[in-house]
């Protein structure tokens, strides 16, 4: 039987060549691909193993995880600053005890501290020196990136080149909301001294309450250009010098929270961020010296952010009183509206009285788009908010606790720092859980950024405004312990101040298998010491999230925004939906390689049907037919596999991938897999061929069918007629559609469905390029597929086609013909394969939607439609090479 196989491999060595080619192609190009997806899931790893953000673990107490997080996995920018306390100190300890944890570093929001800013207005640089008038002063308050606007009233500001003489009038008081006294002001009276000597008095009016700020000011700022004399001075000779400055102030909030410095300094290193002054110390507040007895009071060290995070801008007009023409105009960032206090001074005016605020609550729409929902604001409160605070809320101010001590600590900056300059972190995994990240919200459609003016929407000031400000003053974790234990917090603080920690386990360097396997089990243990709820953070993402903010009080108009969240677990999502991917991909090579082999295997098969006819009529048993039929397959798939071998690292050489040794060796036992595989049912309609019908002529085999009329009513009976030929040619397009739907989807799952981060995109980005060049194989492969099934179907009405020839068909037509019927097969396999590619891609991203992949579904049927329509043109092209009467003759037609 072996002489038999090597006999017709020999003297069939065109049919054997064809075998040996496409199992040649089918093997070394399976091998080639499974490098490519083997490199593309390591370039994953890969990518994801480097990955880590400051913190791999987030301890949290259970009330603070929302209801988006535990749906869909989302946590909002600066989250951490919505915790107000829930963890104790003795838990923060048995987190530090816990083995692994190399860094436990604690956070607790306070809440938010008022603090007044100012800004300086030199009417020396907006008027001509020597001015002698009254100018009104109009200032315009901008925010949410000048889309919102606060006018305050008219200020009256009188110059004069002449000295003036100030002297004390009565005491004023402002009431309170309640109508209790609340600050009182001494008022002075400005005499302007004439050259002649003679004294008048100007800048009458007293002092009031400037509107939004609630601060006592005079009714008239009263300035000289040659200086005031006090004439009852407090202290030294009561001579000043020219006083041109009108000094602006508005009210502010900065949050305060309490951190460990060294904690704080190993985690994101924020000792080499200060700019000016001194770190913050560990210690405990200390007493007041300068306070008499019966007033005392302790100092807070603070360290404060030097970068202004409010989004605004102040805008002067300065018009002499009586005319309508401005004298000039004026604009001031936010980066120049500097607070008052300075750096190692004790703010005495002020004590320390923190608010804390409730988180933003949202709806959802069935897009996943977020609308935050707005709060009502109190008519009454005491507390004094910034400008943007009579605007819409989203956040309540949470009412003070009880039974506070008298006074309040006070603060002193010891030092600043910029946020700006602590360590970078990978773009991949720079979390928004951050604690000194400023967030900035950029327009989500055109609408939106043409009103922000390409800008992006920053915080501004209250505590109550949607943009929610970063901590910009911190105290140690022991100031927040002394001031727990002196009632100084809310009485959920006062009991356990910690808001959050966040941990670093040692040995960990990225996302990989090892790193994340040591953090899971620090995360275990730390939930089972503590009770607290642990998060594990470590290969989670930055994700874009749409949200639309209503329109606002002082003109902003509703805003679609995109808002960067942080989505947990991504890492291990994408390697999960990566391996998931590669499966896919390696299983559809392999269908096509075998359904290409299978088909040339049923062409080997039907061109023998005389011979195995005549095999059967001698008496062969249909074991020794199927053995034959297999054999040679086997035979050929073993030549297959060894120039495979060859071929697939030439290729890879060429092609720049690395296809190892070992791996080339896997051509052998594919292409003799293959050749089981697709030669099982060939060999066994071989085995069941008889005398009569296997010598029968290709015009007579089959059913009868029926009659149609017209050249596609003949395609579609053409197809039919050969319906197992073009089943398989049908199945090669179908999985060759599923696999390129699959890349969209993949693709698409990656950017947005089942990553939607950052890290998924940087990995979409690299895997691409190698799924490109596994699906077009693919392609290419059942391109082929289809061209031979046409030219099989070709060959066998060779006699049909000549007879309408005969007859006067015009050669077009049946060209159209031939193309018709291949284009049918096309259709075919292409819907069944897009329909098995959709129902795999929503299997391989559950929670998004399949609309994204109308577009590309359509796209394939179109396109696997045409590409079967031009692998028919090359048995078109071969057909018409040979004579009608040449044709006739050999049918005996």
């Amino acid at each position: 039987m072996l002489r038999l196989l090597w006999h017709h491999a020999v003297r069939q060595w065109a049919r054997s060549a064809a075998l040996l080619t496409g199992m040649l192609v089918a093997v070394s190009s399976f091998v080639v691909l499974t490098a490519t997806t083997e490199s593309s899931k390591l370039t994953v790893t890969g990518t994801i193993a480097k990955s880590r953000g400051p913190y791999d673990i987030l301890v949290r107490p259970g009330k603070a995880v929302q209801e988006l997080e535990r749906s869909a996995g989302l946590i909002r920018p600066n989250s951490l600053t919505d915790i107000y306390g829930g963890i104790t100190f003795d838990q923060v300890g048995a987190v530090r005890r816990t083995p692994g944890v190399e860094v436990a570093a604690p956070f607790a929001a306070l809440g938010h501290e008022s603090d007044t800013s100012v800004t300086l207005i030199d009417l020396a640089k907006l008027v001509p020196r020597g001015t002698r008038a009254t100018f009104e002063l109009d200032r315009v308050w901008k925010y949410d990136g000048g889309l919102s606007t606060v006018r305050q009233e008219r200020r009256a500001v009188f110059i004069t080149p002449h000295r003036l003489e100030a002297r004390r009038g009565p005491t004023v008081t402002r009431p309170s909301a309640g109508g209790a006294d609340f600050e009182s002001a001494q008022t002075n009276r400005y005499f302007e001294v004439l050259p002649s000597g003679r004294r008048r008095e100007v800048c009458k009016g007293g002092v009031r309450v400037e509107e939004h700020t609630t601060q006592l000011v005079n009714v008239v700022t009263c300035l000289s250009w040659a200086g005031v004399t006090d004439l009852e001075p407090l202290s030294g000779d009561g001579k000043f010098g020219p006083q041109t400055l009108v000094y602006t102030g508005f009210p502010t909030t900065r949050l305060v929270a309490g951190v460990d410095p060294e904690a704080e300094s190993r985690l994101f290193g924020l000792d080499t961020a200060v700019t000016e002054g001194d770190y913050l110390s560990p210690k405990a507040p200390t007493p007041v010296t300068s306070r008499p007895a019966d007033d005392p009071a302790s100092a807070v060290q603070v360290l404060r952010s030097d970068r202004a995070a409010r989004d605004l801008e102040l805008s002067v007009t300065l018009t002499r009183r009586g005319e309508d023409r401005p004298v000039t105009r004026k604009r001031f960032e936010a980066g120049s509206l500097k607070p008052r206090q300075r750096v190692g001074k004790v703010d005495e005016l002020g004590g320390l009285l923190f608010r804390p605020t409730s988180p933003v609550a949202y709806d959802r729409t069935d897009g996943g788009t977020l609308r935050p929902r707005t709060v009502e604001r109190p008519e009454h409160d005491e507390t004094v908010l910034p400008l943007d605070g009579q605007d819409t809320w989203f956040r309540r101010l949470m009412p003070l606790g009880q039974n506070r001590p008298w006074g309040s600590p006070l603060p002193k900056v010891v030092g600043t720092f910029d946020p700006q300059q602590l360590p970078e972190y990978d773009a991949a995994s720079r979390l928004p859980l951050g604690t000194y990240g400023e967030p900035a919200l950029s327009g989500a459609d055109a609408r939106s950024r043409a009103l922000l003016d390409g800008r992006a929407l920053r915080p501004a000031s209250s505590p109550t405004a949607y943009v929610q400000q970063p901590p910009s003053a911190l105290i140690s974790m022991e100031s927040v312990r002394w001031l727990a234990d002196h009632n100084h917090l809310s009485y959920r603080q006062n009991i356990a101040p910690v808001s959050a920690i966040r941990v670093r386990v040692a040995g960990v360097t990225g996302a990989d298998e090892v790193s994340r396997e040591r953090v899971r089990v620090a995360a275990e243990e730390i939930r089972e010491r503590t009770g607290l709820h642990v998060d594990i953070v470590l290969g989670s993402s930055p994700v874009a999230q749409q949200v639309v903010l209503p329109a606002g009080e002082n003109g902003r108009p509703e805003l679609r925004l995109t808002e960067w969240w942080s989505k947990k677990n991504v890492a291990t999502q994408i390697i999960k939906a990566s391996d998931t991917k590669s499966l896919v991909l390696l299983t559809l090579v392999l269908v096509v390689c075998t359904l290409f082999v299978a088909n040339a295997a049923a062409a080997s098969v039907r061109t023998r049907r005389a011979e195995l006819g005549l095999l059967t009529a001698v008496g062969w048993r249909p074991r020794h037919l199927f053995t034959v039929v297999l054999g040679e397959l086997l035979l050929l798939g073993a030549v297959a596999g060894v120039l495979g071998t060859g071929t697939a690292w030439a290729a890879g050489r060429a092609l720049d991938i690395d296809v190892p040794p070992g791996r080339a060796l896997l051509a052998v036992p594919v292409a003799l897999a293959v050749a089981v595989v697709s030669g099982a049912v060939p060999a066994w309609s071989a085995a069941r061929a008889r005398p009569v019908s296997a010598l029968r002529s290709a015009a007579t085999t089959g059913r009868r069918t029926r009659m149609f009329a017209g050249v596609t009513g003949m395609a579609l009976a053409g197809a039919v007629r050969a319906r197992g030929r073009s089943l398989l040619g049908a199945a090669a397009v179908a999985t060759a559609a599923a696999a390129t739907l699959l890349l969209v989807a993949a693709t698409a799952t990656f950017r947005g469905t089942l990553a939607g981060s950052v890290l998924g995109e940087t990995i979409s980005v690299q895997v691409r390029t190698t799924d490109l060049a596994a699906v077009a194989t693919m392609v290419l492969l059942s391109t082929v597929a289809v061209g031979d099934v046409m030219y099989l179907g070709v060959q066998d009405r060779a006699a049909e086609f000549a007879l309408l020839r005969a007859v006067g068909w015009d050669e077009r037509v049946t060209t159209r013909l031939v193309l018709l019927e291949g284009a049918l097969i096309g259709f075919v396999g292409s819907l069944t394969g897009t329909l098995l590619g959709t129902v795999a891609a929503l299997w391989l991203a559950p929670t998004g939607g399949g609309t994204e992949l109308v577009v590309p579904a359509l796209s394939v049927i179109a396109a696997g439609t045409a590409l079967s329509a031009l692998a028919s043109l090359v048995p078109v092209l071969l057909r018409r090479r040979r004579s009608t009467a040449r044709l006739l003759a050999e049918e005996g037609v």
